[in-house]
C-alpha cells in the first residue's frame, strides 16, 4: 500500500471556487505529469469548513469525480483499496485513514469508503491519493470534483480541483564533447515537468539505450523549455551517437525528497507520453588528437597533439629546449576561442620541446604546479614513427598520453549549471605558408556546430 504524506507541499494548480459551506478547494497532482501514463501517484485535496456536514457527524466516504472535466479520457479502473489511502491534517498531527472500500466507475468517478466514520475537524486538510490512475490523453489543465458524504448521507461539495498534463520532451543538437577535457559535458534541452533526471546514454547496434555516460543533477520540475548540461565524466572517448532519456524519481514522497535523489536507471523510471519513452538522440564529436600536450610526456613523431591550456583566440609557438632554456622556435598557432589547438607532430625532430606566448615569449604551464620553465614543462618527441598500434598502446615516458581511436576533429563545451547551455565544434588547418609555419597546425574551434571529419588514417 502505498501512503503519501503531503501536508502543504502538493504541487499543481489551485482553484477556491467551492461554495462558503461546503469544503474548500485544495490541490492534486498526477505524478509523473505526462499524458496517458499510470500516475504512482496521484494526491488530491480539500480543506473542511466549520459549517460542513461531515466536521459534524464525521466522514462516510468521499468521491473524486476526475470525469468532472469534460476532456478526461484517461482511466480509474486500476485504482484499489490496497493502494489507495486518506491522510487527515490538522495543527495537532496527521493520522492516515485506510479506505475499507474503492469503487470507480467508467466515467471516472472513484468512491472511497471507510470502516467507520472519519472524524474530521474544521481547517482540517483531507488528502486522498489514488495512485494508477491513467492520466489524460493530450496536455492541458483538468478538474477533479471533490465530495465528502457522512453516515447519514449528507454530502459536502463537490469542489473542483485543477490539474495539469504535461508531456515530457528533449533535444539534443549535434556537438562536441573533448575527450581531453576535465568537464566533458553536453548540453540537452526541453520540458521535464516531473522531479527526475536526464539520463544519456551509449546507442546500442540495435537502437536501444547502452551504457550510461553521464547523467544531471535532480531536476525541478517545470513545464517550460530549459537548457541542462549533463556531465559525461571523460566517459565519452569517440565520435558516436548518444541517446537522451528523460527519467522521473521513484523515491520519496514530495518534490523536495526527490531532489535530494540519486539517478539510477535501474531503479528510476523512464517519463513516457501515451507509451512512447521521452527520448530522442544526438551524435556527439570528440577531438581528432592521439594525446593531449602534458609536460614530462613522450610522443612518437606524426601523433596528433591536444592541447587545452591556453587561453582564448591567443598566438603561441613551440620552441625547441636547448640547455634547459628557450631555442630555436619551429611552428606558431593560434588557439580557438576556447583556448584550445591541436598540434601535428609529424615535421618536428627528435627532440624537447616548450610551448610560449609568442607575445611575450612567456612558458606555458602543462602541469599547472607553481613551478614554470622550459625544463618543467616540456614535452619530448621520440624518433619513433607514430602508428594507430602506439595510439591504442601509448608511447609516453612520464604517462599515457594517447587517446585511442577519434573519428572527427572537435572539441570542447561549456553550459552554465542546470540552466547552462551552449556548444559547438569546429576545425581549421593552418598549414605550412611562411616563416615560423612550417609544421602544420590543427586548430579546433569548439563553438558553433560540430564538425564531422574523415578519421586519419
Amino acid at each position: 500500500m502505498i501512503t503519501v504524506v503531503l501536508v502543504s507541499a502538493l504541487v499543481g494548480g489551485i482553484a477556491f471556487t467551492g461554495s462558503a459551506a461546503a469544503l474548500n478547494s485544495d490541490t492534486a497532482a498526477p505524478y509523473p505529469h505526462s499524458p496517458g501514463t499510470n500516475a504512482a501517484e496521484f494526491p488530491v485535496s480539500v480543506v473542511a469548513q466549520s459549517s460542513d456536514a461531515i466536521t459534524q457527524n464525521g466522514m462516510k466516504s468521499m468521491t473524486l469525480d476526475f470525469g468532472a472535466s469534460s476532456g478526461f479520457d484517461g482511466s480509474v479502473g486500476n485504482v484499489s483499496a490496497s493502494s489507495a489511502s486518506v491522510i487527515v491534517a490538522s495543527s495537532d498531527g496527521q493520522r492516515t485513514v485506510d479506505p475499507a472500500n474503492v469503487s470507480t466507475t467508467q466515467n471516472g468517478q472513484i468512491t472511497l469508503t471507510f470502516q467507520q466514520p472519519v472524524s474530521v475537524g474544521a481547517g482540517d486538510r483531507i488528502v486522498a491519493d489514488v495512485p494508477n490512475v491513467t492520466t489524460p490523453s493530450a496536455d492541458g489543465s483538468y478538474t477533479i470534483g471533490v465530495s465528502a458524504t457522512t453516515p447519514s448521507g449528507t454530502t459536502d461539495g463537490p469542489v473542483t480541483d485543477d490539474y495539469r498534463v504535461a508531456s515530457a520532451s528533449l533535444s539534443f543538437p549535434n556537438q562536441s564533447a573533448s575527450q581531453f577535457s576535465a568537464n566533458q559535458s553536453v548540453n540537452v534541452s526541453g520540458v521535464i515537468p516531473n522531479a527526475g533526471y536526464i539520463g544519456v546514454f551509449t546507442v546500442a547496434d540495435n537502437g536501444s539505450r547502452g551504457e550510461l555516460v553521464g547523467s544531471t543533477e535532480p531536476i525541478i520540475a517545470l513545464y517550460n523549455q530549459r537548457n541542462y548540461t549533463v556531465n559525461l565524466n571523460g566517459n565519452v572517448d569517440e565520435s558516436q551517437q548518444l541517446m537522451a532519456v528523460a527519467y522521473y524519481e521513484t523515491s520519496g514522497d514530495t518534490q523536495s525528497d526527490r531532489l535530494n535523489g540519486t539517478f539510477d536507471p535501474n531503479e528510476d523510471a523512464v517519463v513516457t507520453n501515451n507509451g512512447q519513452p521521452a527520448n530522442t538522440t544526438g551524435f556527439v564529436t570528440t577531438v581528432d588528437a592521439d594525446g593531449r600536450v602534458e609536460s614530462g610526456s613522450e610522443y612518437d613523431q606524426g601523433a596528433r597533439l591536444y592541447f587545452g591550456q591556453g587561453e582564448p583566440s591567443t598566438g603561441y609557438q613551440l620552441q625547441t629546449v636547448e640547455n634547459g632554456s628557450a631555442g630555436r622556435t619551429v611552428t606558431q598557432f593560434e588557439t580557438a576561442a576556447n583556448g584550445s589547438a591541436t598540434l601535428d607532430t609529424g615535421e618536428l625532430e627528435q627532440g624537447q620541446y616548450v610551448v610560449t606566448r609568442i607575445d611575450d615569449g612567456s612558458v606555458v604551464s602543462l602541469d599547472n604546479d607553481s613551478t614554470t620553465s622550459p625544463q618543467d614543462d616540456s614535452i619530448y618527441i621520440t624518433g619513433q614513427q607514430f602508428t594507430e598500434a602506439t595510439a591504442t598502446t601509448g608511447s609516453s615516458g612520464g604517462g599515457s598520453n594517447a587517446s585511442g581511436d577519434s573519428n572527427a576533429s572537435a572539441g570542447n563545451e561549456s553550459g552554465a549549471g542546470d540552466n547552462g547551455s551552449g556548444n559547438g565544434s569546429g576545425s581549421g588547418d593552418s598549414s605550412s605558408s611562411g616563416p615560423g609555419f612550417g609544421i602544420a597546425v590543427a586548430v579546433v574551434a569548439l563553438l558553433g556546430a560540430a564538425l564531422l571529419a574523415t578519421r586519419r588514417e
